[in-house]
């Protein structure tokens, strides 16, 4: 259960920061001496690569416009690392179970990659160019303390992430739709203002 739990927070982290998370189990794991972490999140080489990847993962999450690509690049690594963190950690028992924490991890991660890839976009066509740092900051807190939670609190984690993925999914429903009919209106209006043809008149 606890396994499952640590599924559905890592996969909701993994939506927002997948490096983050895997540095931060394998750190945890080998810091802590924790049972439930795969050993291979564990090795060396794999907290090294994973340590480098955030890196660049935060550098390039605050850059105006080039977070929309960095998002576009990452949107198969976050369901992939959602899904191999669920895998491996319910490799423990068995392989359906396995499986199904592998599809549920994946799942968690690409409903929170679609809302913050949504929010983004939303973030980039507004006048101030500083609150995409404000958002990629507060995104980072949050993968933090989402994070600490799902090696400390997994059921707490599992709960918060739960609600985080049903909010995040519902407003990224609603921006889909607000920007749906912002462009039927600019195109109307552009339709408006074309000049009239000699054979309309």
């Amino acid at each position: 259960m606890e396994a499952l739990l640590m599924t559905v927070g890592s996969g909701v982290v993994s939506g927002v920061r997948p490096y983050f998370m895997v540095f931060l189990l394998g750190l945890a794991g080998r810091l802590l001496d924790l049972d439930q972490v795969p050993a291979v999140l564990q090795r060396t080489d794999v907290l090294v690569i994973t340590g480098i990847l955030l890196l660049v993962d935060l550098a390039a999450d605050k850059i105006p416009y080039f977070d929309s690509f960095w998002d576009q690049l990452n949107a198969v690594v976050r369901p992939l690392a959602g899904a191999a963190i669920g895998y491996l950690l319910g490799g423990e028992t068995d392989t359906t179970s396995a499986i199904v924490m592998a599809l549920l991890g994946g799942a968690a991660a690409i409903g929170i990659h679609i809302t913050k890839s949504t929010a983004r976009a939303a973030v980039n066509v507004s006048p101030e160019p500083v609150s995409n740092v404000v958002v990629s900051t507060a995104e980072d807190v949050g993968a933090l303390v989402l994070g600490i939670l799902t090696i400390a609190l997994p059921a707490v984690a599992a709960v918060i992430g739960v609600v985080l993925l049903g909010i995040g999914l519902y407003l990224a429903y609603r921006l889909h739709r607000a920007f749906r009919r912002l462009r039927a209106r600019s195109r109307a209006a552009r339709e408006r203002r074309a000049p009239v043809g000699p054979d309309e008149l």
